[in-house]
């Protein structure tokens, strides 16, 4: 015998003041009686751990507790009986009643931070029985309400490299001859969107080879007075590949 929770929209994308719609499908080889179905929604911020070096939010897995963001529950139906088969048994949830102040924060996998929300499936069947259970994961996106009416106007923010802005350990021929990029790039836009932006490479003291663009994730989390803060890699694209000539410019 199996259970499973199929949710009306294939990407499991919802907004907080929308329905969440679907059905259980149970799947039993003889009829079966219950003292119940439940489904419960379940929706916090959890700190976890990939494996690795450990830094400084790692440090702090097993202190911190999880988030509790919202935890909801409603009878699907009373006790009764489930035929034999394959069986629908459609379901209407709402996420966020009018009034209610708690914030949904969109979903987010990170590294070392998720926020999750889950929706959970149980069919009660009593002391000599083990219960059907399933559970899964709805995406959660912004408010309709804090979403701007028309699209943001891209932020173009100004940018430049020379040997004098880096930390790390430089060729000779650098220290000595320099170089200068400058460049801007668009830092507000939906996640739909490309990364948009301009490099020109002013002057270089070597020829350039290839020139690799990182995608950053920084994930923070405020303990006390303190912020523990850690950069993990994205994307790495490679926008240059081929030989490049001094004082060239380029899109990217």
């Amino acid at each position: 015998m199996s259970i499973e929770i199929k949710l009306s929209r294939s990407n499991r994308t919802y907004r907080p003041d929308e329905l969440l719609q679907g059905n259980i499908i149970t799947k039993l080889p003889s009829s079966i009686s219950h003292r119940g179905i439940q489904l419960t929604i379940n929706g916090s911020v959890n700190l976890q751990v990939r494996g690795g070096s450990a830094g400084l939010i790692e440090s702090l897995y097993g202190v911190l507790k999880p988030i509790r963001i919202v935890k909801k529950s409603i009878e699907v139906q009373p006790s009764g009986k489930i035929s034999a088969g394959t069986t629908q048994i459609p379901f209407s949830m709402i996420l966020k009643n009018q009034g209610e102040e708690h914030k949904f924060y969109e979903t987010f996998h990170g590294a070392n931070i998720s926020i999750q929300y889950l929706l959970n499936v149980d069919v009660v069947r009593g002391y000599l029985h083990k219960s059907l259970s399933a559970t899964v994961e709805f995406i959660i996106e912004s408010d309709l309400a804090s979403l701007p009416e028309k699209p943001v106007s891209p932020e173009m923010v100004f940018f430049y490299i020379t040997q004098d802005t880096q930390r790390h350990s430089l060729l000779t021929e650098l220290k000595s001859g320099g170089f200068k990029i400058s460049g801007r790039i668009c830092t507000q836009c939906l996640l739909s969107d490309p990364l948009v932006g301009e490099l020109t490479v002013e002057a270089s003291a070597v020829p350039i080879y290839s020139i690799d663009i990182h995608l950053l994730r920084i994930e923070s989390i405020m303990v006390g007075e303190k912020i523990a803060t850690e950069t993990s890699i994205i994307q790495t694209t490679q926008a240059q590949s081929f030989f490049m000539l001094r004082n060239l410019s380029y899109i990217t």
